[in-house]
């Protein structure tokens, strides 16, 4: 290995190749691709250049990943590609998120604007090959777009602490499977992350060591993520989940004076003053968060129930002459709407209200259908709304319980399953149209050390089902199989795990990579490739590695379900990356 040079290769096929002419390990599958043979090497006098200004921090970013995933170090430079080198270029002729790779004498990625450059860059980077001594792209040709305008991965940070390094882990999640969006849960019952200025005390009673973010870390984790085409959409869940704005300021939010009980969560809409601090909060929220398009008011789940005895409402009632609290409630949506779209931005709410009522709830909203109980979702779409599927089950990931990658693989993005249901079960097949502009997964109460470990598996799946869109019912996506894209996960996986743990997992054995399991007649051979001069510590217990764990030092042979850690540490003894976390599952 040279310390200082330009080379720290990783003994592992990246994309999987055989040969230079076979299918590298893409996810989601594109669209388009030919694969010809040959290769294009990358090297010392390669670099990265872009034909736009416009595409340099993109640039950047790309070379910061393909020197964490084959250590090469390229250079950064405006113009146009020579031989060798990796070109970034707009193109008028390409529209939205539509762009074009070629291999060839040099690599080229043209896209539509900024954020199809950038999808095509992570397809470039998902077939690089390094082995020693040299580090390569396939000669190919891809062309590719979404058919799916929201692509979402929700993390609840309100009910547990998440720092906001592990924020960027879930960012660079997001950009390799080519997630649009990442929706942060930031307000609830148990906390209140956002630090409004105008209204410091929300955030002085949070439930979970009193933590919350700043300004400036917002800020940093935005334009992190925009680099990289993750758009971060922020959440205040109103009016109900209101529980830290209740908790810490009792004279303002409430609503008061019901019996047997006051709501701890709701809070009291229909009152000027608290009308007045919503429009205030979302303003500050669009400062911060000022390149996302959408706005999530949360919206679900509200307990209304004793709120018409409240003097508020009564006085609500009469004036807009509304025969009780949930017509009110309905109204508050379309209020919300307003108050949103003076920033800019589209209102998305969770599926909270029903269809029928006195007070329509605009069109222009965008509704997450989840729960598939109040607004079904074929009633959603024929009402002429713009739905986006976040179905309970196989998207949600709450407390630990979450569908195994096969089962997401047979669910199709026209299709919504309660809580509840049976793989073997259909639930509600939507009409294919375009109103089902995409899907979310949501991950609810989780710890930020399970996050990655949970979702790096079952999120390339979502993407692999909704890049392409498919007849309702369909059972496969791109026209491959579930195995096929088990064989492509376990090579987009190696690179992930370089570009965050500093070193690879390479398992010889599985039966089934995206579910880490094997047969009782198989052996796990677990084999650890740094990337970075350092060294893995391990255990098999579950237990966080420390700096005197179990050094690696060849091999690990694995015949029972085992609980896998590891972490690369340099010299100093400090983490260079978050432990790597994997269950390993004897199944019969």
């Amino acid at each position: 290995m040279r310390k200082h040079g330009l080379y720290i290769f990783v003994v592992i096929a990246l994309a999987g190749l055989s040969s230079a002419a076979a299918e590298p390990a893409l996810v989601p599958w594109p669209k388009s691709v030919e694969v010809a043979q040959g290769v294009l090497e990358l090297g010392p006098r390669s670099r990265i250049v872009s034909e736009s200004p416009l595409l340099l921090p993109l640039a950047k970013v790309l070379a910061e990943e393909i020197h964490a995933v084959a250590g090469l170090n390229l250079p950064t430079a405006s113009g146009r590609p020579g031989p060798g080198d990796i070109g970034l270029a707009l193109d008028p002729a390409l529209s939205k998120e539509s762009y074009k790779l070629v291999v060839g004498e040099h690599a080229v990625v043209r896209g539509g604007n900024y954020g199809a450059v950038a999808l095509g860059t992570v397809t470039l980077l998902q077939a690089l090959n390094a082995r020693p001594g040299a580090v390569s792209i396939p000669r190919l040709s891809v062309a590719d777009e979404p058919a799916t305008a929201y692509r979402g991965l929700f993390i609840d940070v309100a009910r547990k602490f998440h720092s906001i390094d592990s924020l960027k882990e879930m960012v660079n999640l997001c950009r390799l499977y080519k997630v649009r969006y990442l929706q942060l849960h930031l307000t609830d019952d148990q906390s209140f992350m956002f630090p409004s200025k105008a209204y410091p005390l929300l955030t002085t009673k949070n439930e979970h060591g009193g933590k919350t973010y700043t300004i400036e870390q917002l800020k940093d984790l935005v334009a992190y993520a925009d680099a990289r085409y993750v758009t971060i959409v922020p959440e205040l869940e109103v009016p109900g989940h209101g529980g830290a704005m209740n908790r810490t300021m009792h004279d303002l939010f409430p609503i008061k004076g019901t019996k047997p009980y006051e709501s701890h969560a709701s809070i009291d809409f229909v009152k000027d003053e608290v009308l007045r601090a919503i429009e205030t909060i979302v303003g500050e929220m669009c400062e911060v968060f000022q390149s996302t398009p959408y706005f999530h008011i949360g919206g679900d789940e509200a307990d209304l129930q004793l709120a018409g005895q409240n003097v508020d409402f009564k006085a609500a009632m009469k004036k807009y002459k509304l025969p009780n609290q949930y017509e009110l409630y309905r109204r508050f949506l379309g209020q919300m709407d307003e108050i949103v779209k003076k920033h800019g931005k589209q209102m998305i709410v969770w599926e909270g209200f029903g269809r029928d009522g006195i007070v329509p709830v605009p069109k222009d909203i965008l509704v997450m259908s989840y729960e598939i109980r109040f607004y079904m979702p074929q009633d959603l779409v024929k009402d002429g709304y713009q739905v986006i599927n976040a179905s309970w089950t196989p998207l949600y990931v709450l407390n630990g319980h979450y569908a195994p990658p096969a089962e997401i693989y047979a669910w199709n993005l026209h299709q919504f399953k309660p809580y509840g249901a049976k793989p073997a079960e259909q639930g509600i097949q939507v009409p294919a149209g375009e109103n089902v502009i995409g899907a979310q997964m949501c991950a609810w109460e989780e710890l930020e050390k399970v996050e990655l470990p949970q979702k790096r598996y079952r999120l390339p799946v979502m993407m692999e089902r909704i890049w392409q869109r498919r007849a309702p019912g369909d059972s496969a996506a791109a026209g491959k199989t579930y195995a096929d894209f088990d064989r492509r996960l376990a090579g987009s996986d190696r690179v992930l795990d370089l570009l965050l743990h500093k070193f690879s997992v390479e398992a010889d054995g599985l039966a089934d990579y995206g579910n880490s399991s094997f047969s009782r007649s198989a052996t796990i051979s677990l084999k650890l490739s740094p990337s970075v001069q350092g060294t893995i510590r391990y255990t098999l217990d579950g237990k966080d590695p420390r700096v005197d764990s179990t050094a690696y030092s060849g091999p690990l042979h694995i015949q029972a379900t085992t609980d896998f850690k590891a972490q690369a540490f340099g010299a100093d003894g400090k983490p260079l990356g978050p432990a790597r976390w994997t269950k390993y599952e004897l199944r019969p």
